[in-house]
């Protein structure tokens, strides 16, 4: 029994990322800027959001929401308020949404008419991190009166997430919320995430989050971290953040006859890689170079359309001594239940191999970057290396090549040896 509800809950994710990667082809082709809002019940999930749609119109941008609820339509009357059009999805005791629902509620929506659709999940904080819905950008948001420990009771969503937005920031003081202990738990679990502080009722922090929606819709790549307490490094950026493909993968071409902004495709392919062309990054640990190598990684599998999901983003940190994230073990047993590891390791190497060859023919300082990182990571054992090295990624050492012709050489020096005493 076990293992045909295993085998049947592979199929329904199959299915659903299936799902998701045809909406993502169609919310690129159309050019609009789609966005996963998932966070608790009572977050201030809807206040912010109406606040982000009165203010997107009010700059004068087109924008649409869709809202997942189990039961009722208050929710989407509440948006609704705002003059964007707006669309209720009853899931009917579903905790999440998934990308055939979505699929469904779009009918009839020129989606080439919009610059943002915004998708408010059920409110959960589990089940939404395994339905990818075709969102370009994920946003996890929590609330001061939810206490400062929501992203390490609920590592899985926060993990999954691109940008975090903390709401309710005018009662921070009543509840006695610490903002910096807050803000060390996300970066804990999800290091170099943006984050936003606001405040749906005065409005604080809106004009950054909006100018965030700007630049995401422009085509920019990964922002720099904000507001992030002094133990944080304010260096790390968020990789994540993904693009429309327009190069690469077919599926995200326009069909003939629609449009797609010709300076939004310029820009593109700058979005797609982190943010490492300033100069060649120096790695203190081997942990900065795997973060900064699955980053690369998980970036690129979203310019190419297929974003991974958490578990095989999770099993890039795998290692047996060196280090790798604190609930590994159960994330290795996800992988072994869910997953294939032939196709994962082929699907692994198909991205690696785009990278470097991205990388090659870039700015000199992308190889550079590349290769110092392998180079600190080898210091140690790690899965990644051994993924790195099928693809062709890691080069033989001239020692360990002069050492194999050196042997090679003796070997047949004794051979000729032999030959000429057995000759006597």
């Amino acid at each position: 029994m076990t293992t045909r509800i295993v085998e049947l809950r592979r199929g329904i994710l199959k299915k659903n990322d299936e799902l998701a990667a045809g909406l993502r082809a169609r919310y690129g082709a159309a050019g609009v800027l789609v966005l996963n809002l998932v966070s608790s019940p009572g977050t201030g999930k809807t206040q912010f959001l109406e606040r982000t749609l009165r203010e997107l119109r009010a700059r004068g941008a087109r924008v649409a929401a869709l809202v997942g609820d189990l039961e009722t339509d208050n929710d989407a009357r509440r948006l609704a308020a705002s003059g964007a059009p707006v669309r209720q999805i009853n899931t009917h005791g579903i905790c999440h949404l998934e990308a055939e629902m979505v699929s469904k509620h779009l009918e009839g929506w020129e989606l080439g008419n919009l610059d943002y659709l915004f998708i408010e999940n059920v409110g959960n904080l589990v089940c939404p991190s395994s339905y990818d819905l075709g969102e370009r950008v994920r946003v996890v948001l929590l609330s001061v009166t939810e206490g400062e420990d929501k992203p390490l009771k609920y590592p899985t969503m926060f993990n999954s997430a691109d940008a975090a937005v903390i709401t309710k920031m005018d009662l921070a003081v009543p509840c006695g919320f610490d903002r910096d202990l807050a803000l060390r738990n996300i970066q804990e679990i999800r290091p170099g995430m943006r984050v936003f502080e606001t405040s749906a009722k005065t409005g604080a922090g809106m004009e950054e989050w909006l100018d965030y929606l700007a630049a995401q819709r422009g085509g920019r790549g990964p922002t720099e971290l904000v507001a992030a307490p002094a133990q944080v490094s304010e260096e790390k950026q968020n990789p994540s953040a993904e693009a429309p493909n327009t190069k690469n993968e077919p599926s995200f071409r326009p069909h003939s006859g629609e449009r797609v902004e010709n300076h939004e495709l310029d820009r593109a392919s700058a979005a797609l890689k982190p943010s490492h062309e300033q100069a060649t990054p120096r790695f203190a640990t081997a942990r900065e170079a795997k973060e900064f190598l699955i980053e690369w990684i998980d970036s690129e599998a979203r310019r190419v359309g297929a974003p991974l999901s958490e578990v095989e983003r999770k099993m890039l940190y795998s290692s047996k001594k060196g280090w790798t994230l604190p609930d590994i073990a159960d994330v290795q047993d996800a992988f072994e239940r869910y997953h294939d590891p032939a196709e994962y390791e082929e699907n692994m190497g198909k991205l690696i191999r785009g990278i470097r060859v991205s990388a090659r023919n870039g700015a000199k300082e992308e190889y550079e970057a590349w290769t110092e990182a392998v180079r600190v990571l080898s210091r140690e054992d790690h899965y990644l290396l051994e993924l790195i090295a099928a693809a062709g990624g890691v080069r033989q050492r001239r020692g360990g090549r002069l050492g194999f012709w050196v042997a090679a050489v003796v070997f047949c020096g004794a051979l000729v040896a032999i030959a000429l005493w057995m000759n006597r």
